[in-house]
């Protein structure tokens, strides 16, 4: 790259020459030592810089004080200090410019720029490294934020199918209410009909006796008026009036009692309850347990099939130990399950049998001899006998109207309230609940399938699989 101030520089001391300034030429003069001899340089360009001689000027014709031992050498040196003055002024940046010098790539620098090369490529790497490394981590938070977001939609569906049942569920509550409320509102129309009837009645006859009376008393007045008027008048002696001492209205209510009509409305309130059967059964079901019948309290007459789900009666006594918790005397057993705390249930299947027992039974309940199945005894049971007869085992027992013959029975035990209740599955009806109970210990599922007798009542109770109601 040229200048304005750039020319062809010749040295007079050596060969030298080259397309530069004037200080290109005193550098290189200065550098190789040369002494500026002939061409000037003209005066356009800088002018040479005019160098005093530090030393005092040397007469040819006298000798030093140290004699005449000056030599070529400190001539040269002398010449070089003068030179290094003019270099002075240049700066070193302005002076490298101008030689154009290269810097020399050395055995070591390439050693050194070998290093900075592989720390380049290391951090190269590295930076792959930490891009793979936030890449990986920025898919593993977008998959979390999509697992999140399929939970939040299925929650927000559960949420919505719950909403759907809890709707219907308060629909058909309300319905069965509300005609609950119409049988009440009859019962109670027809309890205040012969009231009002009895009323008006006698509000009628209250009417016509006072309209009589007030009429009597209008003619008597009337006569007394024509009396004073004329004196020789001749008028009806009073004992020949009408004798109004016993006139009186009929005040008794002559009707018969409530008892008929309120026994109505409780029949007809209970069928409609009955309709939230349905409702409890959808409940309960969800809390269905996995019952199996416990050998060890068995019965020696009957028989229980391998996986523990079904007995009957096998019509003879079988090789069994004699165990503290063996039934004896009656044909039952327990389950295995423990009923300590919550809510359970669970489904038998009772078929075409003519006799069987269900319930539940405390731990410490009396196992041997005869039994007697009430709460006070440790039993809340419903039986079944006589083929069509049901009973609930209070004290005394309460008998069961049922509008047909379950097929299979539900068991639902909640032992924080103290509640048995019995359904007809089939039917989705309610049997029978024993409420307020105390437990007082662990209770297990009840079993007895009674005698067979006279080729009936053979079948097995089995215990069924709870499907979850619709």
């Amino acid at each position: 790259m040229t200048t304005p101030d750039m020319s062809l520089q010749v040295c007079d001391f050596c060969d030298w020459s080259k397309v530069t300034t004037y200080r290109g030429l005193r550098i290189h003069q200065g550098k190789k030592g040369c002494t500026k001899k002939g061409v000037r340089i003209p005066e356009s360009e800088e002018p040479p810089i005019e160098v005093e001689d530090p030393q005092p000027s040397i007469n040819p014709g006298f000798e030093t004080p140290q004699g005449s031992q000056q030599t070529n050498e400190q001539q040269q040196q002398q010449q070089a200090s003068r030179v290094c003055r003019q270099l002075d002024f240049l700066s070193g940046a302005e002076q490298v410019e101008q030689l154009q010098w290269e810097v020399p790539t050395t055995t070591a620098q390439e050693i050194a720029a070998r290093p900075k090369e592989e720390d380049r490529e290391k951090d190269r790497e590295a930076e792959q490294l930490r891009k793979a490394k936030q890449d990986r981590i920025r898919a593993e938070l977008q998959q979390k934020i999509q697992m999140r977001q399929q939970k939040m939609v299925q929650i927000r569906s559960s949420v919505e199918v719950c909403k759907g049942s809890l709707d219907a569920e308060c629909l058909e509550i309300n319905n069965v209410f509300s005609e609950v409320m119409k049988v009440v509102e009859d019962a109670r129309q027809e309890a205040l009909q012969p009231v009002e009837e009895r009323r008006n009645r006698l509000k009628k006859e209250s009417r016509v006796l006072v309209q009589k009376l007030q009429k009597e008393i209008d003619n008597l007045k009337e006569t007394i008026s024509d009396l004073d008027r004329n004196p020789d008048l001749q008028v009806c002696p009073p004992d020949e009036y009408r004798d109004w001492t016993d006139a009186r209205v009929d005040t008794s209510f002559s009707f018969g009692t409530l008892r008929s009509e309120t026994s109505y409305m409780m029949e007809e309130i209970h069928q409609k309850l009955e309709k939230l059967s349905s409702v409890e059964l959808q409940r309960i079901s969800s809390f269905a347990v996995d019952v199996k019948l416990d050998p060890t309290s068995a019965h020696q007459c009957l028989v229980l099939s391998p996986d523990g789900k079904e007995v009957k009666d096998g019509g003879q006594s079988q090789e069994v130990p004699d165990l503290p918790g063996r039934f004896d005397m009656f044909g039952s057993v327990l389950g295995l399950n423990s009923l300590t705390s919550g809510k359970f249930y669970w489904e038998v299947e009772v078929g075409n049998k003519t006799g069987w027992d269900l319930g539940v039974a405390r731990r410490g309940a009396n196992r041997k001899g005869k039994l007697k199945l009430s709460p006070d005894n440790g039993y809340w049971v419903a039986v079944h006998y006589e083929e069509e007869k049901y009973a609930a085992m209070t004290a005394p027992p309460a008998s069961l109207s049922l509008p047909g013959k379950p097929q299979k029975v539900g068991v639902f035990v909640d032992y924080e309230e103290g509640l048995v209740s019995f359904y007809d599955v089939t039917a989705q009806s309610h049997i029978y609940s024993f409420t307020g109970c105390s437990f007082s210990d662990d209770i297990f599922p009840y079993f007895s399938p009674h005698l067979t007798r006279n080729g009936k009542n053979s079948d097995p109770l089995i215990i069924s699989a709870v499907q979850r109601q619709k």
